[in-house]
């Protein structure tokens, strides 16, 4: 979280609501995606691959709800909506994904056609897993008219 990112995000924040067509309608949808294909990918990758957290003395799981809630304050000045990541089925969906993404990787380990229909059917676990993420409930707020980004932490 430097600087950097802030401004990125502010020039993010002008060109959307410079164009209010994008945080309205259909766009609302891939907003959703956006901001699930972000959170869902950030915590399976933290989660197969924890060593700088454990390095660090950090806990992936914690860390990443941290950032979770980092993240969503700074989405809710910029879009519509934002994940309800307290809702009682958006991490354990999460842990869910980061199982099949462990068995995925083993049957990508393996070689053979049923090693490949083992991999067909984790990515298809995987896609229904995050349909059931993407359609939990989020959180509506109405956009600040002053289009500045407050650092949140």
């Amino acid at each position: 979280w430097c600087n950097d990112e802030y401004r990125h995000g502010e020039s993010f924040a002008l060109i959307m609501r410079a164009n209010p067509k994008l945080l309205q309608g259909h766009n609302v949808w891939w907003i959703r995606f956006f901001l699930l294909a972000v959170y869902a990918t950030m915590y399976v990758r933290d989660h197969r691959r924890p060593i700088l957290h454990h390095a660090m003395g950090l806990d992936s799981t914690a860390y990443d709800q941290e950032v979770f809630r980092i993240t969503n304050a700074i989405t809710q000045q910029v879009f519509p909506i934002a994940l309800d990541i307290d809702h009682k089925d958006f991490r354990s969906g999460l842990d869910k994904m980061v199982e099949i993404a462990e068995a995925f990787d083993l049957a990508k380990s393996q070689s053979g056609p049923i090693a490949r229909l083992q991999q067909a059917w984790h990515g298809a676990r995987a896609t229904l897993q995050f349909v059931r993420l993407y359609f939990l409930p989020v959180k509506s707020q109405a956009l600040n008219p002053q289009v500045r980004l407050r650092p949140i932490w």
